[in-house]
């Protein structure tokens, strides 16, 4: 067994270093660029019912590489949305910049563990690169510090959970080491259109939906700063730089003013805005 799984990894290792599959990779991908402008936004009846073609039984061996980018590509292209395409409007998607493509490829042949710096020095350099430029770009406070996640629901959580912890960090209490029974209640606010990763978000934390307190929004999705009830420092504020359906941006220069006074925790969901 040890030799059959030597002689496999070998093969692998060899096989890794040919470039013939990533010119074919490359070839496919220049090929779905190339024609994106042209090609149905949503994908059609009988691409979706190609799909079929990946459904079967795990295999007992592995396959061959190019049988399987053969697959991605005959089967796989034609039932993507084309977002990157210019023609799409649907969900708030981002396109693929060539830069920015470009470099992922490199950085998916890099495969780092960006975790820490002794894992990636590179991953650090440019973590600590990007958080200066955001701090810059959008004017904020000099020391302020950033954390990249792999998404918008993953930030919405992280920055709940902070402004969850400093509530009740401020009454005494550590919900890191004690948890969550037995901890004071703290309030939630948010507006009646917040996203719905939102309160996902506030479900998975244990603030739940019978404890938040709904504000009705404007025309525009904004939240009615006339509805917000007396804030304190007992309060976790949710707001929002860029409603989901307009864009508007909540009320912020009122908002905030008061809530500083306060010492009210205020999350700004930017998803859509930002």
């Amino acid at each position: 067994m040890e030799k059959e799984y030597n002689e496999l990894w070998d093969k692998l290792i060899r096989e890794s270093k040919k470039p013939d599959i990533y010119e074919k990779a490359k070839e496919y991908a220049l090929d779905y660029i190339n024609s994106v402008d042209t090609r149905n936004v949503k994908p059609t009846d009988k691409a979706i019912e190609n799909l079929i073609n990946f459904v079967h039984d795990l295999p007992e061996a592995g396959s061959d590489a190019f049988e399987i980018l053969k697959l991605l590509n005959d089967y796989g292209s034609p039932a993507t949305i084309a977002q990157t395409g210019g023609r799409y409007f649907g969900f708030v998607n981002g396109g693929a910049l060539p830069a920015s493509l470009a470099a992922k490829w490199l950085s998916d042949v890099w495969d780092q563990n960006a975790v820490l710096n002794v894992t990636s020095p590179i991953a650090s350099v440019l973590e600590d690169v990007c958080e200066k430029w955001i701090v810059e770009l959008l004017g904020l406070p000099e020391g302020t510090a950033a954390g990249f996640v792999s998404g918008s629901s993953a930030a919405t959580l992280c920055g709940i959970v902070a402004g969850r912890n400093y509530l009740l960090k401020n009454k005494g209490y550590d919900v890191a080491a004690k948890g969550l029974f037995g901890a004071p209640p703290i309030r939630v606010v948010l507006s009646e259109e917040a996203h719905s990763t939102v309160f996902k978000a506030l479900s998975i934390l244990g603030l739940g939906s019978e404890r938040v307190e709904l504000i009705k929004s404007d025309f525009e999705g904004r939240i009615d700063c006339t509805q917000i009830p007396t804030l304190d420092d007992n309060t976790l504020l949710i707001l929002q730089a860029g409603n989901v359906n307009t864009g508007a941006f909540d009320n912020f220069d009122t908002i905030c003013k008061e809530a500083r006074e306060k010492g009210t925790w205020v999350h700004v969901d930017g998803a859509f805005g930002l």
